[in-house]
């Protein structure tokens, strides 16, 4: 594909991670489970023992993403989560902001590495410096993925960024991409989604009237951007 055609648009839709975030995560892990829980300690929160935890807590989360929703593909706020198992505990009932930072502690503690894939924001910086608009749609949890936007700036670097648990539905669901073309009165035919995921991204944005970019394959990112910037 020619450089041209990636220029051709009036609006710039990216996916977060794996596309424009390399990241990698386990939330299954001892190791992780082990990090979490010596927050909560110094906390002073009352947990149950690990093996017991990891499995409410999954099962909570299972339990949420199951309950009936107006979407084909939902989304949850795991702050619920959080809240109703930390509740179940005996803890007094934490306030959002401590439920957000208590959630971003096991963020933390699943994280093996996070970082922009290179080009990204010489890449952006072109875009914008041609007029575009440039938008972030992820399906995340925001108290899991704010910090790492604001961290690497992705916030000064768009014009705005829309999250799946702020709006009870995820890719491909054509509600989240109706979500930033109404909010932004987007035009579908000059608007473009770049995304890692052939269902989530491409199809999903095929699917809701966009034009769509499938960065395929091992490290497709980091080629993409090393060969276009």
């Amino acid at each position: 594909m020619s450089d041209r055609v990636y220029f051709e648009f009036d609006n710039y839709i990216f996916d977060l991670y794996g596309t424009l975030i390399d990241i990698h995560t386990d939330e299954h892990c001892d190791e992780t489970w082990k990090k979490w829980i010596a927050v909560l300690d110094r906390k002073g929160i009352k947990h149950p023992e690990l093996n017991r935890f990891r499995d409410d807590f999954f099962n909570k989360d299972k339990e949420h993403r199951l309950r009936p929703s107006i979407y084909e593909h939902p989304e949850i706020d795991i702050l619920k989560v959080y809240d109703e198992l930390f509740t179940l505990y005996g803890n007094r009932k934490f306030s959002d902001d401590e439920l957000f930072e208590i959630s971003y502690c096991f963020r933390e503690a699943s994280r093996d590495y996070c970082r922009l894939f290179e080009g990204v924001p010489e890449f952006l910086k072109r875009l914008r410096g041609l007029g575009k608009k440039v938008y972030i749609l992820s399906n995340a949890q925001r108290s899991y993925t704010l910090y790492e936007i604001t961290h690497f700036k992705l916030d000064e670097m768009t014009d705005d960024y829309l999250i799946s648990s702020d709006y009870g539905c995820m890719k491909p669901d054509r509600a989240f991409f109706d979500a930033i073309v109404q909010k932004h009165g987007l035009k579908r035919d000059r608007s473009v989604m770049f995304g890692d995921s052939y269902e989530n991204d491409y199809l999903g944005a095929v699917n809701a009237g966009l034009n769509a970019i499938w960065l395929n394959g091992e490290k497709a990112a980091d080629r993409f951007y090393r060969e276009i910037v």
